[in-house]
């Protein structure tokens, strides 16, 4: 089975992953497969951004590649049509690998839908969490000031919407309380794929 995970910025998607055991649950962490992206597609982004985004040692710099994409929308557009195809058909190899040793895959991606990966999915995991709760988590927990994470949701305002029109099973976690609710419905949730 494929499981779709997504929710937006500090909704809590990977505590809730963090919480399926190894043993039934193949996580596939989108986010790191974009790193691996960058590295595997040298030549389409020196075409796309030219060479100043590279460090000497040929790696991608992404402290100049972020400003650089986040500039303008089709710059952003330029970067995910090189990267997206790459990191869904890697994130579907290694659901096929977890498949085969009896896992359940799950794919761990804020941008599930925009990338493609709903119509692969038997069943889609939304986290939600009220505005002021992930507020307070961007705040306490990675330092974001009250303007950058107003402007990241603001970004990821669509994330969710299309979930419930996809013909797929969603299963919906309301992360707005602490850690042992979170693992409350964590444990149902895998006792309901039994």
């Amino acid at each position: 089975m494929i499981i779709g995970l997504t929710g937006r910025s500090c909704a809590g998607k990977d505590a809730f992953a963090s919480m399926l055991p190894s043993d039934r649950f193949c996580i596939i962490d989108v986010d790191k497969l974009g790193h691996e992206a960058l590295d595997m597609n040298h030549e389409a982004l020196l075409e796309a951004f030219g060479p100043s985004i590279f460090r000497e040692d040929g790696s991608v710099d992404r402290k100049i590649l972020g400003p650089m994409v986040f500039s303008g929308p089709e710059k952003l557009r330029a970067l995910d049509s090189i990267t997206h195809p790459w990191m869904r058909n890697r994130a579907l190899d290694l659901a096929e690998e977890a498949g085969k040793k009896g896992l359940h895959a799950v794919i761990n991606a804020a941008l599930l839908e925009q990338m493609g990966f709903v119509p692969f999915c038997d069943l889609i995991v939304l986290v939600a969490a009220s505005y002021e709760k992930r507020l307070e988590r961007a705040v306490l927990r990675d330092g974001m000031s009250a303007e950058a994470f107003r402007a990241r949701s603001d970004a990821q305002k669509d994330i969710g919407m299309s979930l419930f029109s996809s013909g797929k099973r969603v299963v919906t976690i309301i992360n707005d309380e602490d850690e042992d609710n979170l693992r409350r419905q964590a444990d149902y949730f895998i006792s309901s794929l039994i």
